[in-house]
């Protein structure tokens, strides 16, 4: 008779059900720790996965064709959620952005005043983790070199250096809003050293409650 493998189909998630409903509470609390790490290999080699298809654009089309692949992408992904969201106004938006990066695993704080909600990104699970990671073109700590911009373009905020995975950011949160009609939200690109840590102001993405 073929032996089951029960091991590989229980998840971290089934395990910390069963340790809630028999009272073990410390095995329950590691669980909720376990249920995330056991999803972040899987969300990490999607982001690299992303950054190669850019990579893989640039080589073979120029870098332009990169913001033509990301601004195809937020028409047919982004924009439906967006409309839907900006419709009710700023901070609807915000809190499904909030919820997007809580998902995603930053760390970021929020400030609000009458302008605006602020969302300052102290880490970012995507392009810099790319950074950190060395996984960046030029940096030899990685065999993974993903493209960077090597002309400032507006969609990588007017830089050079900015991980062609981060081209998305600008186009989806600041540039399509507006061709769109709707700039109620903005971002800018953080300063970071060369091991991918802030140096200076971190990542921040902007919702205007009144629009000029």
């Amino acid at each position: 008779m073929d032996a089951k493998r029960q091991d590989w189909i229980t998840t971290a998630r089934d395990n910390t059900i069963a340790a809630i409903r028999e009272g073990r509470i410390d095995d329950a609390i590691r669980g909720v720790g376990e249920i995330w790490a056991e999803g972040r290999p899987i969300h990490d080699f999607y982001g690299d996965m992303s950054a190669v298809f850019c990579d893989f654009i640039a080589q073979e089309l120029g870098e332009e064709a990169v913001e033509k692949a990301w601004r195809y992408l937020g028409e047919r992904l982004w924009k439906p959620v967006f409309e839907a969201a900006a419709a009710a106004g700023a901070e609807p938006l915000a809190g499904l952005y909030a919820m997007f990066l809580r998902s995603h695993g930053y760390d970021f704080r929020v400030e609000e005043d009458d302008e605006k909600i602020t969302f300052l990104l102290d880490y970012c699970p995507s392009g810099q983790r790319l950074m950190m990671e060395g996984k960046l073109e030029g940096d030899s700590r990685h065999p993974l070199n993903h493209g960077v911009s090597k002309k400032p373009y507006p969609w990588t905020f007017g830089k050079t250096g900015v991980p062609y995975y981060c081209g998305h950011t600008e186009l989806w949160f600041n540039s399509m809003p507006k061709e769109w009609g709707n700039p109620i939200m903005s971002t800018q690109f953080g300063e970071f050293d060369a091991d991918g840590k802030v140096t200076g102001s971190p990542c921040r993405t902007f919702f205007w409650k009144r629009q000029a």
